[in-house]
């Protein structure tokens, strides 16, 4: 469950999405994805997204109501019972052949000392790694 937790968190911090403000890099848009999450800025996360051209703006500002809520709801409550983020380091990217899109595997450190692995993928957007929304 709690793998699952925070997979969804990086998920939607990582679904399809952009964290990057021009990140030249994979791990550089990771780290601020990550930041902006142990920051609380949910708002910010959630902004960086990168959501389907299908999609409405309607469907869209549904989609980051949503998000902020479950990341209020769950990543604050999961992170406190484990003392919050004490650090967290890139384990390793892998950007794939066509240069479109990536995955960054990375650690979280809490701070009653307890870890978690977890990946974010990426798309190339206009230049931009930006967290994909996988669905």
């Amino acid at each position: 469950m709690k793998k699952l937790f925070f997979a969804l968190i990086c998920m939607f911090a990582i679904m399809t999405t952009s964290c990057g403000g021009g990140a030249s890099t994979p791990s550089d848009a990771a780290t601020e994805c990550i930041e902006l999450i142990k920051a609380k800025d949910y708002e910010g996360f959630v902004d960086k997204l990168h959501m389907s051209k299908d999609a409405t703006a309607e469907e869209v500002e549904q989609l980051k109501q949503m998000y902020v809520s479950l990341f209020k709801e769950k990543v604050d409550k999961q992170t406190e019972k484990k003392g919050g983020f004490a650090s967290y380091t890139i384990l390793s990217e892998e950007i794939a052949e066509d240069g479109q899109s990536a995955k960054v595997k990375y650690e979280i450190t809490y701070g009653d000392g307890s870890t978690d692995k977890n990946s974010l993928d990426f798309v190339l957007v206009d230049g931009e790694w930006k967290p994909a929304v996988n669905k």
